[in-house]
């Protein structure tokens, strides 16, 4: 199951004229300067891609590169003998800023906040789902500055350990520790002290000790200002709840898994049983621009549920009438002002749709040509981005009105979209 990792919060502002079934279409022609330049950075399968708008010309494509959180930096990693050279690009201009060797053979797997460390392991086999823990007792991660400014560390643990982030002074790297190590059904979150080296569990904000859970993520989302991460899990093994909450034995239970990468702690947070026994597609997490709140979306069950970020409280579920039986796939963002939820449903039959966060009416609901794989919002949120496979368009997001078909095929369909700005 892949796992979609939102890494830029976009912005965008949206009328309130409700209007239904302005479809985009394939010709629309850029010339009129309704679209200026912006830089896209694309996510796919394959590692990240940009783009310049309204041009579609490719700022960088680098296989297996992996993006900072606010997506301004992307590093990649090449095999060099016995070594491998990894290269700093910089997100909006494609250009190398750095390079810098580290002994082995490794590829980057987490990357800190702005960039300052990375963290890397041994690739993965070929074919192997990045998603499903490896069987291992014993885990070697390298932690690099990819200026080469410092030397590498390389740091030998016992167990079975996948890098989850960074802190956000970079001086801790938080872990996702798989239990049994060499026959993984459950997990827990660790910290490494990278001054120490020393492993420790994480506990939780209200000093409840560490949980060990079984499930599959999701989906991932960094607060605006990349101090908390949350994910999207749904139980691998029916029957189980977090923190011993009552549950059926046949029930696969969705819960958010809340990192504070600033403060150090995380909690598990359940999720109303309505959002339960769903496919990963149906569902998708967007959160406001003050960080206050996280929004969940479902569009098969046709529900919303908004938690408190502070107070880990779910505050409201709301019944949105998406119309959707089947979804390929679901995504989701908030406008600038947190008053409007874009939520993007593809498949068959693929909608964006626009709804009021006060009153979640549906303000607008407009048919997409095309199976919407996934959604972005420009830097000065005037436009919006739809990802229709391996394609590109652009919409107007109080009218619906298609402003530009992107001359660009992605080499792989994409997954994701961040504007980068101009």
């Amino acid at each position: 199951m892949r796992l979609k990792l939102v890494i830029v919060m976009a912005v965008v502002s949206a009328a309130a004229a409700c209007t239904e079934g302005a479809q985009p279409s394939s010709n629309a022609d850029a010339s009129d300067g309704s679209v200026p330049q912006e830089t896209l950075l694309l996510g796919t399968d394959s590692g990240p891609l940009g783009i310049r708008v309204p041009a579609g010309s490719i700022v960088f494509d680098r296989a297996g590169a992996v993006a900072s959180p606010d997506g301004s930096l992307v590093f990649a990693a090449s095999r060099r003998g016995r070594s491998t050279v990894l290269q700093t690009i910089e997100g909006t201009t494609g250009e190398v800023v750095s390079r810098t060797r580290v002994p082995g053979a490794l590829e980057v797997r987490v990357v800190s906040g702005r960039g300052r460390r990375l963290a890397l392991m041994t690739p993965l086999p070929d074919g192997w789902d990045p998603n499903r823990p490896i069987p291992r007792s014993r885990t070697t991660i390298v932690v690099a500055d990819p200026t080469g400014a410092r030397e590498s560390r390389s740091y030998e643990l016992s167990g079975n350990f996948e890098p989850e982030a960074f802190s956000t002074d970079s001086q801790r790297l938080f872990m996702i520790q798989h239990l049994p190590a060499e026959t993984p059904t459950v997990y827990r979150v660790t910290v490494l002290d990278l001054m120490r080296g020393r492993v420790k569990p994480v506990f939780g904000p209200f000093k409840s000790p560490p949980e060990r859970m079984p499930g599959t993520r999701l989906q991932q989302v960094f607060a605006p200002d990349g101090g908390t991460l949350y994910t999207l899990y749904t139980s691998s093994r029916p029957g189980y709840a977090p923190h011993g909450a009552p549950v059926p034995s046949d029930a696969s239970v969705s819960f958010v898994h809340v990192l504070s990468l600033s403060e150090g702690w995380a909690h598990c947070v359940g999720l109303p049983r309505e959002l339960w026994n769903q496919p990963a597609s149906a569902q998708a997490l967007a959160v406001s621009s003050d960080g206050t709140h996280l929004y969940i979306v479902d569009s098969v069950r046709g529900l919303v549920s908004v938690m408190d970020t502070e107070t880990l409280a779910i505050l409201r579920l709301e019944t949105i009438d998406f119309g959707h039986s089947v979804v390929a796939e679901t995504s989701a963002k908030l406008s600038a002002d947190d008053a409007t939820l874009f939520v993007g449903i593809g498949g068959e039959r693929s909608d964006l749709y626009a709804i009021d966060t006060t009153t979640f009416d549906v303000r607008h609901r407009w048919p997409v040509s095309g199976d919407l794989s996934s959604l972005g919002l420009s830097a000065d949120g005037l436009r919006v981005y739809l990802a229709l496979g391996d394609h590109l368009a652009v919409v107007d997001p109080t009218t619906g009105a298609n402003l530009l078909a992107v001359p660009f095929t992605s080499p792989a369909p994409i997954a994701q979209v961040s504007a980068l700005g101009g």
